[in-house]
């Protein structure tokens, strides 16, 4: 591992960012307990990517991150990680971008939910997420089925993030409510709930009284691994 050099696409939002960073040192193992993992963080502008999904313009998010991740591959990146689940929509297009490996948190999901026991599991994330099907058909691929929050619950989650989670604001109300909607995905047959949504690791964890995977942890898991 001391060889490798991890890239990490950030800024989408600082919030999550600062997740894969604190995850990355505390679930590195190294030669000592100083030891940490050799990061490139290529830090966007959230401000330019909010207005872009909103109109759906997916092609120009692309563009912004295959960007991204060519500046990672030229500073030294040995392999690469999108920090942001949604923007997995994406995906194809980092990774044609640069010839080093890009890391899907998809299939990272996917690995610990079928290693825990689990093929369904309840989705929870952005509502480009929810009712797109870039993610949900990539764990159909591997062997998962999902289960998604209804239009109700995705319009709320989707406030959530963007107006609370993403600007660095927690509350009581917004954490009781996130495991409600993950009760109800388990209620409606999920196995295991999903937190794939980068910031929603600042309301749940997997110390839940249910199973439970943190969609970031599980990405860095799999980048230390690769």
């Amino acid at each position: 591992m001391s060889e490798s050099r991890i890239g990490i696409i950030g800024g989408l939002s600082w919030q999550s960012t600062a997740a894969y960073y604190r995850y990355f040192n505390e679930l590195f193992q190294g030669v000592n307990e100083w030891s940490q993992p050799q990061l490139l963080i290529d830090s966007i502008d959230f401000g330019a990517i909010v207005p872009l999904q909103r109109e759906g313009n997916w092609a120009a998010t692309g563009e912004i991150l295959a960007a991204s991740a060519q500046r990672l591959e030229r500073a030294g990146a040995t392999v690469l990680g999108i920090g942001a689940n949604t923007m997995h929509v994406n995906f194809t297009r980092v990774q044609d971008a640069v010839a080093v490996p890009v890391v899907d948190v998809r299939d990272a999901v996917a690995k610990e939910s079928l290693g825990s026991g689990h093929d369904t599991i309840g989705l929870l994330g952005t509502k480009y997420l929810i009712e797109g099907e870039f993610y949900s058909d990539r764990l159909r691929e591997l062997g998962i089925t999902t289960i998604k929050p209804t239009e109700e619950q995705t319009e709320r989650l989707q406030f959530i993030i963007f107006s609370e989670l993403t600007r660095g604001v927690v509350t009581k109300g917004s954490r009781a409510y996130l495991r409600e909607v993950a009760s109800s995905c388990l209620e409606r047959g999920a196995g295991i709930v999903g937190l794939c949504c980068t910031e929603f690791g600042m309301l749940m964890s997997e110390d839940e009284p249910f199973p439970v995977i943190d969609s970031t942890k599980a990405h860095v898991r799999a980048l230390l691994a690769a």
